[in-house]
């Protein structure tokens, strides 16, 4: 019974105890990666360091006990935590307040309970309206514009948070304030960082070590970053030339708290929260799927819903922000060899002890090292190559992908997402208004029926055979109808048109009364309108209505079946 309500317990036993050492050892791995990446991403959004600490502890222990996903790494992620940022500094300014504080955790909780009631009423499938390339548009948008908001940490130059051009423009401007200090600690800390990616791992392979420790070796290069930078920043006393660093964290676990429920920003922030709870979702579980495919598992996507959504409910108690699968630390939690969830509870206990004991160690670390850590990480999701691919094969796809890749670091997250779901709505509906419809003949010699431009086939003067590839609904009604009257119009031979309805699965009312008319029209001018192929849903729909009744009445002429016959009598007997 336990198994069927919390599926670790079910993982756990499936694996047994063998692969135990490989959670405790993916757990360690994936906690190094998250304690720097946490505190930097509570930077992204403007919070103090902690409160990314935190959102790395209780959030993925309740992510456990509930998701299905055996690999998904929950919390703080580079794409949420920016839209956090720009919800916090519309409503509360770019100060960090309490105020501020308070109003990450409503959009922690506000976020949980969308996803939870979604999971509850296994509205999972809404999440589809934003498309692949919309999704993969949008991450590479915030990217580009994660990147130029960490110009004020790796440059020492006090920027305002604002748009792409509004920040080049201010930085290009202020140039001359440039602090070396910190541009040297950023500038090295991305190369090192950009160095222990895959140069590293190759290097390592060269001299001798196994693939699989010199990926988890190049692993550790934030966390061996983050100790260095902050040694040498102590040593050298660089605060006192100016370098901004983390200052003071305090010590301890967080106190679940619920004072957030009677603040004010509720209301406010309900839009914000609406967004990072579909771009989360979205995320997590395209990861979720991806990493579960490689191993021949599934994974319930209304399940995941519940998960994140109580995991974010426990991030808003615990005094946090919104979290959701990352990508980087689910792939590195994947390939250092994580089987269950238990690896996340290993996770989450060195970054809870990390935060009671050790953050007083963090105190000299320097915020252009937690920048050069964004940066790194968030630069992979700029995806030109898949860009370019989708261009080449959809260009209705590639506008609606770079539209949203331009339009959320120009316009914002929000207005940038939110243009980019009604651009590709809008472009499916021009897609699908002019559905593409072919005349068809016979093969010779058989009862298949193909395209008359395609293929050479048979026809019969006095029969139009038309399939349409597309639903019939209001978008493509006229487009249809104008198209066969036209055809109807133009030949005084036909007696049939035949509405091959194979490539139909949906037809609305409007289409339904465009039909109706058609019929009409048809036989006001001698000619019988018939369907064929039609499939059982469709046939279910239209038996009840006056159309289906109609032709369910009617037969194709005797007459063509003769031609037919003729036609292929001719063709025996060798004639022309």
């Amino acid at each position: 019974m336990a198994s069927s309500y919390i599926p670790l317990v079910k993982q756990m036993r499936e694996s047994g105890t063998a692969h135990l050492s490989d959670d405790i050892l993916a757990g360690v791995i994936t906690a190094i990666l998250l304690i720097p990446q946490g505190m930097a991403y509570a930077m992204l959004a403007g919070l103090p360091p902690e409160m990314g600490l935190y959102a790395s502890i209780l959030p993925p222990i309740v992510y456990a006990f509930i998701g299905s996903s055996r690999a998904l790494a929950v919390g703080p992620v580079a794409v949420a935590a920016l839209m956090v940022a720009n919800a916090l500094s519309v409503h509360y300014g770019n100060e960090s307040t309490e105020a501020a504080f308070t109003g990450a955790m409503i959009l922690a909780a506000e976020t949980g309970a969308l996803l939870l009631l979604m999971g509850i009423f296994r509205v999972g499938a809404l999440v589809s309206f934003i498309s692949h390339p919309v999704l993969s548009g949008f991450t590479s948008g915030a990217a580009i514009l994660i990147i130029t908001s960490q110009l004020k940490h790796l440059s020492g130059i006090n920027l305002e948070r604002g748009d792409l051009f509004a920040t080049i423009v201010s930085f290009s401007h202020r140039i001359n304030e440039l602090h070396v200090p910190t541009l040297l600690f950023g500038l090295i800390s991305v190369t090192l960082l950009l160095l222990a990616r895959k140069p590293l791992a190759r290097l390592l392979v060269a001299l001798g070590v196994a693939q699989k420790s010199a990926v988890i070796i190049s692993r550790t290069a934030p966390l061996v970053t983050v100790i260095g930078a902050t040694v040498i920043a102590s040593a050298s006393q660089a605060e006192g030339y100016g370098l901004s660093v983390v200052g003071a964290i305090p010590n301890g676990l967080p106190i679940p708290a619920f004072a957030f429920l009677s603040a004010e920003g509720w209301v406010d922030l309900l839009p914000s929260a609406i967004l990072i709870a579909l771009v989360g979702y979205v995320e997590s579980v395209s990861v979720a799927k991806v990493l579960a495919a490689r191993r021949r598992q599934k994974i319930d996507a209304n399940r995941e819903l519940a998960a994140l959504g109580m995991s974010n409910i426990a991030s808003a108690i615990g005094g946090a922000m919104p979290v959701a699968g990352g990508f980087s630390r689910s792939v590195v939690n994947f390939d250092a060899g994580a089987r269950t969830q238990f690896a996340a509870i290993v996770t989450a206990t060195l970054v809870a002890v990390v935060a009671v004991f050790f953050t007083d160690w963090f105190y000299y670390l320097p915020d252009a090292v937690l920048a050069a850590i964004i940066v790194v990480a968030v630069f992979q999701l700029i995806d030109i190559s898949g860009a370019m691919s989708i261009w080449r094969y959809d260009r209705a796809d590639g506008v609606a992908l770079f539209a949203t890749a331009l339009a959320v670091p120009v316009l914002g997250i929000e207005s940038g997402l939110l243009i980019g779901i009604g651009l590709s709505l809008v472009l499916y509906l021009w897609r699908t208004s002019q559905p593409h419809m072919a005349i068809l003949g016979r093969m010779p010699g058989t009862d298949h029926f193909r395209n008359i431009n395609r293929h050479q086939v048979d026809t019969l003067p006095t029969v139009l055979i038309v399939r349409v590839d597309e639903n019939l609904y209001f978008a493509n009604a006229g487009a249809v109808e104008s198209y066969l009257m036209q055809k109807v119009a133009t030949d005084d031979d036909l007696s049939d048109v035949v509405l091959l309805m194979s490539a139909v699965n949906y037809i609305d009312s409007s289409a339904l009364e465009m039909l109706e008319h058609l019929e009409q029209d048809f036989l006001a001018t001698g000619v019988s309108m018939h369907f064929a192929e039609v499939k059982g849903p469709v046939m279910d729909r239209l038996r009840h209505t006056h159309l289906g009744k109609s032709l369910a009445d009617k037969r194709i002429h005797l007459s063509a079946k003769h031609a037919w016959e003729a036609l292929d009598e001719e063709i025996r007997e060798g004639s022309d």
